[in-house]
């Protein structure tokens, strides 16, 4: 029977050796350990469940974002019992079977604080493209700047709402500020037309050689038009010179947009779940 303990700033390099066993599946927690270390205050607790031999076999992050990885199956009770009654967190995510195994312990042992939740998306393909995109790409889109601050803003209000069924300012007013954060590092691109963006997809979590893929949009009324590879094409033509493998998930009930990932060279790689809060 391993035991659970929270890792300490002297314990980095052993937790990134275990995440990048599996890149894909443990990007978000990866770029996060990688950018802040050990870290509280920015990190949150890192939780590690720890083999007959000493040596990690899961990991969870105990954040805003509960994240767990590729675990041992003994590892799931005892992160239950570890995170405990109280919830701080806005999500849990992880590889599938993880997942969705800490999320019905949670719900069972402690009730309506973990249960509760705006959705739950069960299965979530993990892509990877990790050779040049061949398709030709849409000259228009371009890395959106400070000017398009608002009609980004707008845009990945409006993704977002559609996405998870409520605004990102149910949390608070910090989303301006993260979606400004993307703009400054360069990690927005889309198609801006009148002044209005009609377009814009953006780079998350990143580590090494790979980046994550995220925030893909496309106004309604274009949609169905066979806008979305050619953009996606110009835009991961940019990221791949950066990035030569870059991986995403979608909703497995999203046929549109995996056939769009699929036309664009990406493959599935494994699965991915998330609970929304």
């Amino acid at each position: 029977m391993g035991k659970v303990r929270v890792l300490d700033r002297s314990e980095a390099r052993s937790a990134l050796d275990f995440l990048e066993r599996a890149p894909e599946e443990h990007l978000f927690l990866t770029s996060k350990l990688a950018e802040f270390g050990m870290d509280r205050r920015r990190l949150g607790r890192l939780l590690a469940h720890l083999g007959a031999d000493g040596e990690i076999d899961g990991l969870c992050l105990d954040g805003g974002t509960v994240f767990v990885t590729r675990s041992a199956p003994e590892a799931l009770p005892a992160f239950v019992r570890e995170l405990g009654r109280l919830r701080r967190a806005s999500s849990l995510v992880g590889p599938t079977f993880e997942a969705m195994g800490l999320y019905v312990g949670l719900s069972q042992r402690y009730g309506e604080m973990w249960s509760s939740c705006s959705n739950v998306r069960e299965r979530q393909p993990l892509m990877l493209l990790d050779e040049p995109c061949a398709v030709d790409g849409d000259p228009r889109v371009r890395q959106l700047v400070d000017a398009d601050y608002e009609s980004y803003l707008q845009a990945s209000v409006d993704m977002y709402t559609a996405e998870i069924g409520a605004s990102p300012f149910k949390y608070g007013p910090g989303y301006e500020t993260f979606v400004l954060q993307r703009l400054r590092g360069a990690d927005a691109y889309g198609i801006v037309e009148d002044g209005e963006v009609i377009f814009k997809a953006d780079l998350g979590p990143r580590h090494l050689d790979q980046v994550q893929l995220q925030g893909v949009w496309l106004r309604p009324d274009l949609r169905g038009r066979g806008l979305a590879v050619p953009a996606l094409a110009q835009m991961l033509r940019d990221v791949q010179r950066r990035f030569p493998r870059v991986s995403l998930y979608v909703n497995d009930f999203n046929h549109a947009a995996i056939r769009t990932y699929e036309r664009l060279g990406f493959r599935t790689v494994g699965s991915l779940s998330t609970v929304h809060y």
